[in-house]
């Protein structure tokens, strides 16, 4: 479960419901209607009809290979990165063999030296390559399959046993893969891309690290109304977007900080970052997200945040109930867990003495259940503050005019 503790913002959130009630009543009201129109399809991740075909599918193959590599482009990495870090820890290939788990690797990049370093790694006798793509136009996890599938061939092996694919429903790149006789599992085509973090684009890689995906899913149904309801102080994910939007239009105060004192969730708010530059960097509005990094950047990026501009707002994580702790020295009740709390504390006590807004998200335990709800709350967030702003979310123009020059010039120079 998460809560939140507003001991230090600095504006009383009373002062944001009544400042804001026109506004954040016809957000929510517009969010609902939306939800009932399947507009905000994400929040129904919890009914997946693929969840025991995935299942069944790592049970069938998980004992024929060794490594898993997943092939796929830059917000939808961040997705598996995030889950597997969080719940598996950082080290989790170092301890695959003695649990018998396969080693997972993902391939987010076309950097030549990057896909060395995996073919270096991996048997390609014993790898399953999981191939995400919506439509199968995207040119970096396009170029990685066509590599890896010619690799198959140079050795005569059947690459058809070493490839399963998560595609868009209805897509040709799914019939085209389904015409070769590739197993397939779906993207929704009713879930935009960046918001699909709870589909088989994330379950199938997961399943195979052994997490329990359908115990996951079952999370979603148990906060989904909290987050749809218009009890403003009960509304977490809506308070907290009035949080945002009141730093960001009347203070000016465009960048938000995460300061998660976790360390296995670094790369979860690199996910949440993306989430928020491509859906609301757009029509001059330009939110900002900038991670800090645990105890480690309170000897550095400090400096930056206390001093001015005082244009930061500043989220911290905090854990309630670390699983494992050790004592410190000779004095046995001061623990490495205190010793993070301690400076968690110091940080945010000294930077509310310099008049600079923030607030703590508390995490009762690290589990599937609070990881899973943070999920659902920061997607949520970001459906609210885009109704604040009014503006499409969904849509990425400079992304999609990046693509369409790359795609010209390869055009030009290689005919």
């Amino acid at each position: 479960m998460i809560n939140l503790d507003l001991t230090h913002l600095l504006i009383p959130s009373s002062f944001l419901e009544l400042k804001y009630k026109y506004i954040w009543k016809k957000t929510i009201e517009s969010i609902c209607n939306k939800y009932k129109a399947w507009e905000l399809a994400f929040l129904d991740v919890d009914i997946n009809h693929e969840v025991k075909e995935i299942k069944q599918y790592v049970e069938n193959n998980k004992q024929k290979y060794e490594y898993i590599v997943v092939l796929w482009i830059w917000w939808s990495a961040l997705w598996t990165r995030a889950i597997l870090t969080a719940l598996k820890w950082k080290y989790y290939n170092n301890t695959c063999k003695k649990n018998e788990l396969p080693e997972i690797y993902i391939i987010d990049n076309v950097d030549p030296i990057e896909i060395k370093n995996i073919v270096d790694i991996i048997d390609l006798d014993k790898t399953l390559f999981i191939t995400i793509s919506k439509s199968g136009s995207t040119l970096e996890t396009v170029t990685q399959f066509k590599f890896f599938k010619d690799k198959y061939a140079k050795l005569s092996l059947d690459y058809k046993k070493h490839f399963v694919v998560v595609a868009w429903e209805d897509s040709d790149f799914k019939k085209q893969c389904l015409d070769d006789w590739l197993e397939v599992f779906n993207i929704p085509k009713t879930i935009w891309w960046r918001f699909s973090a709870l589909t088989s684009v994330w379950l199938l890689p997961l399943a195979f690290a052994w997490i329990d995906i359908e115990k996951l899913l079952k999370w979603v149904t148990n906060i989904k109304s909290d987050l749809l309801n218009n009890d403003f102080k009960n509304n977490k994910a809506l308070l907290t977007s009035l949080i945002q939007y009141h730093c960001y239009i009347e203070l000016w105060k465009n960048i938000t900080v995460f300061f998660p004192y976790i360390s296995n969730l670094g790369i979860f708010w690199q996910w949440y970052k993306q989430m928020i530059w491509e859906s609301l960097g757009k029509w001059w509005i330009g939110v900002t997200l900038f991670d800090a990094v645990w105890v480690t950047d309170q000897h550095s990026q400090l400096q930056l945040f206390y001093d001015w501009p005082n244009d930061k707002l500043v989220i911290f994580l905090e854990l309630e109930d670390f699983w494992v702790d050790y004592s410190i020295w000779e004095n046995k009740d001061f623990t490495f867990w205190k010793l993070m709390n301690l400076s968690k504390y110091w940080t945010q006590e000294s930077l509310s003495s310099y008049n600079k807004i923030n607030y703590t998200i508390k995490l009762s335990k690290l589990n599937e259940e609070t990881l899973w709800e943070l999920i659902i709350f920061f997607e949520t967030q970001t459906a609210i503050l885009w109704e604040l702003y009014g503006f499409n979310a969904f849509d990425q123009p400079w992304v999609e005019i990046g693509k369409n020059i790359t795609r010209k010039k390869i055009k030009e120079v290689f005919g």
